[in-house]
This record gives C-alpha cells, structure tokens and sequence, in this order.
C-alpha cells in the first residue's frame, strides 16, 4: 500500500512538473511575440514560425515576395504577426522593384491587408520613401504611408504627412504639409519638362 501511494505522489508531482512547464512555455511564446510586434498585443498563437518566406504570382507572374525572421500565426482571425518583414514587390507590367522592409508587421488574411510599422523604408530604382506606418491593400494593390513620410530621390527630396502610391498606375500622391525641393541641373527630368 505504502509502495502505491510513493507511485501515486511521484506521479502527481510528475504531472504538476508537467503542467507547469507547458504553461511557462505558453507564457514564454506569448511574451515573445508581444515583444516582437512591438503593440503590447496580448495574442493567442496557434502557430510559432521561423525563417518564413511567402510568394505570391498571378498570371504565371510573381507580385510578390515576403521573407521575415519571425512569424506568429493566430488561426481564428487569420492573422500573421510578422518580425522584421522584408517584401520586394514586382510592380507590372515592367516587374519594377519595390522594396519594403520594416521592424515589425502584421497581415489580414481575410481582409487582404498588411500593416508595417517601426521606421519602414520603402525602395525602387527612382529613391526612397520613408515613414512611420505602412499599410498595404492588396485588392486595391494600394501602399498607404503615414507619420513623417520623406522622399529622396536623384535630384529631389520631400515631405508629407501622407503619401499614397497606387501600385497598378505606379503612381505616387502626396498629402498633407507637402514640401518638395528639385536641384535645378535635374528639374527637366524630374519634372518631365514641365515647370
């Protein structure tokens, strides 16, 4: 008898271990991704993932690809918490780079959204733009850029509260306490010849 309740308390104390080590484990994954995202977001991970990279193509053409250090995964709201996302986007028809890397980033998966944040810089072959916030609308294929948005480019520079770039039209459109400045030697190209 004695021999069984010896058993009977090893395998309490075995369980409790257990049970104990699973939810540190829980707590530890949890505390992670509030602290790699970054919004102080209390989440429940369905999925931890390392070193992700994610295409997407149309037309036998690819749009886009995403690559991050980190991914979290949450299942009910189809939502992805990403660390440190890098996406190259290949504007069409020309496949002209679009380069766009911040600290943090979360996807929508229902609603085609994604939103950077955290000093994002967003790159082609004409400048840089860059910003405190990005929010990408796939549907409308739609870059939103908001909080001290600046431009550099070969012979010009900018700011904006806001700027939007139309990815379809490859279009740029700056709002808000707009400022630009052209140096003379590159104002007819810049411009397209216009004053």
């Amino acid at each position: 008898m004695k021999k069984w309740l010896i058993w009977g308390a090893m395998l309490a104390l075995l369980g409790s271990g257990l049970y104990y080590l699973h939810s540190s484990v829980e707590k530890e994954i949890a505390d992670e991704v509030k602290e790699a995202i970054g919004n102080g977001a209390e989440t429940n991970v369905d999925l931890s993932l390392k070193g992700i990279e994610l295409k997407q193509g149309e037309a036998g053409k690819e749009l886009w690809t995403l690559k991050a250090t980190n991914g979290w995964y949450q299942k009910d709201e189809s939502i992805i918490d990403l660390a440190n996302p890098d996406i190259m986007y290949f504007v069409q028809p020309d496949r002209d780079e679009v380069h766009i890397v911040a600290p943090n980033g979360t996807i929508n998966q229902n609603k085609g959204v994604a939103r950077l944040w955290g000093d994002v810089t967003v790159t082609n072959q004409k400048g840089t733009i860059t910003s405190s916030e990005l929010t990408f609308e796939d549907k409308k294929k739609l870059l939103v850029m908001t909080g001290n948005v600046i431009f550099t480019g070969e012979g010009f520079n900018g700011s904006s509260d806001n700027a939007s770039w139309n990815l379809d039209e490859n279009m740029i459109t700056a709002t808000g306490n707009v400022v630009v400045n052209f140096r003379a030697e590159k104002l007819d190209e810049a411009t397209g010849g216009e004053k």
